[in-house]
């Protein structure tokens, strides 16, 4: 949960709307082909439950997005696109500062 507040009074956002908000952002995107979802070991190693993670730190957001692309896009443009996509929408949406987007590209796949 992210909490702010200003003169209006208290302001709650839900992670659910921030992981949706991130994932239709990423889906919009050219050359994602989806998510890549984490394996058994990821869950157990690095308690990785799902392939958007949000975290607040300092008042600001970090995202980290784990992605599958298209074979034959440019792999460092795509990722660069959505660095620069999802810090923008989000903090368009919500106001707040994101510190730092982290793509992870965990497969590349044939359509």
């Amino acid at each position: 949960m992210l909490y702010m507040e200003n003169h209006i009074g208290k302001i709650t956002i839900s992670d659910t709307y921030l992981r949706q908000l991130t994932e239709q952002t990423v889906l919009q995107c050219f050359g994602v082909a989806g998510f890549a979802e984490p394996s058994l070991a990821d869950k157990l190693l690095e308690g990785r439950f799902g392939p958007i993670e949000i975290e607040t730190k300092g008042g600001k957001l970090e995202v980290s997005v784990h992605v599958k692309v298209m074979y034959g896009v440019n792999i460092p443009a795509v990722v660069n696109a959505l660095i620069h996509k999802i810090e923008f929408v989000i903090e368009d949406a919500v106001r707040v500062p994101v510190s730092r987007v982290r793509v992870y590209v965990d497969e590349v796949v044939e359509l």
